[in-house]
């Protein structure tokens, strides 16, 4: 029995207990909705010191959801984290003569009347209790408001192993996923080792078949087959990382693969970039690609791609490496984009060049990763190739979200901490899971963001 100093005796009876009532002591909210709210986020500004900014966004966004049988009211979407919950707008549309609050398991707390430009604190669930016409009966509900307790929009990284003996001897090495369990295809000395890590966290290595001038850093994907090319001009492939073949092409002193969609493999060759399909009876064919600038800007170390699908359909191939040309400061991007309209042997690849409109490029990193995350091309690495820039390895992730176009550090999203200053061989893989493994200094670490956790929920 709920008593209110300013309201007559209630007998919360038929209302809430759902019995048939006659049209005077009818009561029930219908609708809740949250005004405008604050958000505190804190970032790292242009000093790398933590500032705190406020921004608003609009509760409308996150519908409340009002169950009559359990009387409760909440959002099954939570707000982002950071809102401020202490004073804020909600408009309750009801039918009834009186709607009062206070704060849930605060037998303290004094009953207020509702009105919709006074603010609530709703960082604790609240009762509301609205009082039917007669003033002989009501409905209780509980208002409760949920909010995301981790950012978002930020990785949280996690250290799954440390100093793995397995790894610790690696002088290259490319992180993939074979078979949903994470690997390393690495050199050790002269060797080619898989070093694999079961679904208990144990790593195990093992030799394979490939020659010792097989260049670890043009190791690519395609489908579940993977790639890899030699000083030789051979290619080899695999689907399981242990038994690699070598596939029956013209031997191409100087071949290095560089990429992979589902109907080709992409190669640089005599400073020239081509694509390579398979026929019907095995045989592979090197086709050049077309370029809407010249060659010479194409990368020749380092290089890296992503195969990307837009929101419109449209597939994009992101290219991103290094020349050997002591002028250069930046990586050279390169951007080939196909669809219904053009097909990929058509399409033409583009050159992202500087211009004194875009400034916002892409350092030349030690060992460069490139991930595809969230949508957007993700780059870090170790610190600046020598005398190519003033980077710290591991300081910082290079975002572009225009398909290579433009770079910056972002604010938000950070490395691990720990791996800051680490310059070693470097690698990552993203897999199924949306999960980031980085593998750097024999230490492995998984990264995720918050809200593609939240999405799934």
């Amino acid at each position: 029995m709920l008593l209110l100093a300013t309201v007559p005796f209630l007998s919360l009876g038929s209302c809430m207990s759902g019995d048939e009532v006659a049209s005077d002591d009818y009561c029930y909210i219908w609708e809740v909705s949250l005004g405008t709210l604050k958000r505190e986020t804190t970032v790292l500004n242009s000093s790398g010191n933590d500032t705190t900014i406020t921004t608003t966004y609009s509760g409308t966004q996150f519908p409340m959801t009002i169950n009559q049988r359990t009387m409760t009211i909440e959002n099954t979407d939570s707000l982002l984290y950071g809102t401020v919950l202490r004073a804020v707008l909600v408009n309750i549309s009801y039918d009834g003569s009186r709607l009062v609050y206070r704060t849930k398991d605060d037998v303290d707390s004094t009953w207020m009347t509702y009105n919709s430009t006074d603010s609530l604190d709703l960082r604790k669930p609240i009762e509301l209790m609205l009082v039917a016409n007669n003033s002989l009966s009501a409905r209780l509900y509980t208002l409760k408001v949920n909010v995301h307790g981790v950012e978002g929009d930020s990785l949280y990284w996690k250290k799954a192993d440390e100093a793995v003996p397995q790894l610790q001897n690696l002088s290259q090495q490319r992180a993939l996923v074979v078979q949903g369990n994470l690997a390393v295809l690495g050199k050790n000395g002269d060797a080619i080792t898989f070093v694999e890590r079961s679904s208990e966290g144990v790593w195990n290595d093992m030799p394979t078949n490939l020659p010792s001038s097989v260049d670890i850093q043009t190791f690519t994907q395609k489908g579940n087959a993977f790639f890899v090319s030699s000083a030789e001009g051979d290619v080899y492939t695999t689907t399981d990382g242990k038994d690699w073949q070598k596939l029956s092409l013209p031997q191409h002193p100087g071949l290095m693969l560089a990429g992979a969609t589902p109907d080709y493999l992409y190669a640089l060759m005599d400073g020239e970039l081509y694509r390579c399909s398979e026929g019907e009876q095995g045989e592979w064919t090197f086709l050049p690609e077309c370029l809407d600038e010249s060659s010479v800007y194409l990368p020749s170390k380092d290089v890296k791609t992503l195969l990307m699908k837009q929101a419109n359909g449209s597939q994009r191939m992101v290219m991103v490496g290094n020349r050997a040309d002591d002028n250069d400061k930046t990586s050279v991007v390169w951007n080939k984009m196909w669809n219904e309209d053009i097909s990929e042997g058509e399409a033409v690849w583009m050159f992202m060049n500087q211009t004194d409109d875009n400034k916002c490029t892409l350092p030349q990193l030690e060992y460069l990763n490139l991930i595809q995350y969230d949508g957007k091309c993700m780059a870090f690495g170790g610190a600046s190739v020598a005398g190519k820039g003033t980077d710290n390895a591991m300081d910082a992730l290079y975002v572009s979200e225009d398909y290579g176009i433009s770079w910056h550090k972002d604010s938000e999203l950070h490395l691990p901490v720990q791996l800051k200053g680490v310059n070693g061989p470097i690698s990552s893989v993203v897999d199924s899971d949306n999960v980031i493994w980085i593998i750097a200094n024999g230490e492995v670490w998984r990264g995720k963001l918050n809200r593609l956790d939240f999405e799934r929920q």
